[in-house]
């Protein structure tokens, strides 16, 4: 399956991506972890199966990242980078979206659905990196969750907390894929991420 360049106008940059399958479907949007060897690569291995299974996948370089100029030179955290992931599905023309999240993007994902409930359709998580683990308890969306566990940056053991706090949470474990557990277990995880996206579509 092809994908699509994509360049998204927000007010101080611009962001780069990749886009599969047809626009005028609903939006999963993937977000990459903290590192700079992170980008929207870093979802590449879901984007053919969600695209092919009906959903416009969106996976982009958050502003500092990769093609996407940096807006400052503050640090994009908290409710900064919240706000950039709204500003993408405005500039995408999208009302809402599932979140997809690795990591630093996978906090910035759960902040993004606390603190923006209308906008977030539900979330798919792979070794969440959120600090305020507060937050949780806030969470009401749909929560696909997964950890592998030979993780070498964020022990599966914190998993814990997201099933404990989040109602309705599946969470799927791996004993490898390191920090990367659904995109090194696609062929397992793909099927169980398209179930769940059609779920939240027969919900809604």
């Amino acid at each position: 399956m092809a994908m699509d360049d994509v360049y998204i106008k927000l007010e101080l940059t611009t962001v780069y991506g990749k886009l599969a399958g047809d626009p005028a479907m609903p939006l999963v949007l993937g977000l990459h972890g903290w590192s700079q060897k992170n980008g929207w690569q870093t979802w590449e291995p879901l984007m053919e199966p969600l695209a092919g299974a009906g959903f416009c996948v969106v996976c982009v370089d958050m502003p500092g990242w990769g093609k996407s100029a940096a807006i400052d030179s503050l640090p994009l955290s908290g409710m900064r980078a919240v706000s950039v992931v709204i500003d993408i599905m405005n500039g995408l023309q999208k009302k809402t979206a599932v979140l997809m999240g690795k990591s630093w993007g996978g906090g910035v994902a759960v902040q993004t659905a606390v603190t923006y409930p209308e906008r977030i359709s539900g979330l798919i998580l792979t070794a969440p990196a959120l600090r305020d683990l507060d937050q949780l308890q806030r969470l009401r969306k749909p929560v696909l969750l997964s950890w592998a566990e030979d993780d070498p940056v964020i022990p599966i053991a914190m998993a814990e907390k997201y099933v404990t706090a989040v109602p309705g949470l599946t969470f799927l474990g791996y004993p490898h894929g390191g920090h990367s557990a659904a995109q090194h277990n696609v062929q397992d995880f793909a099927p169980h991420a398209v179930h769940f996206l059609n779920q939240i579509q027969q919900a809604e």
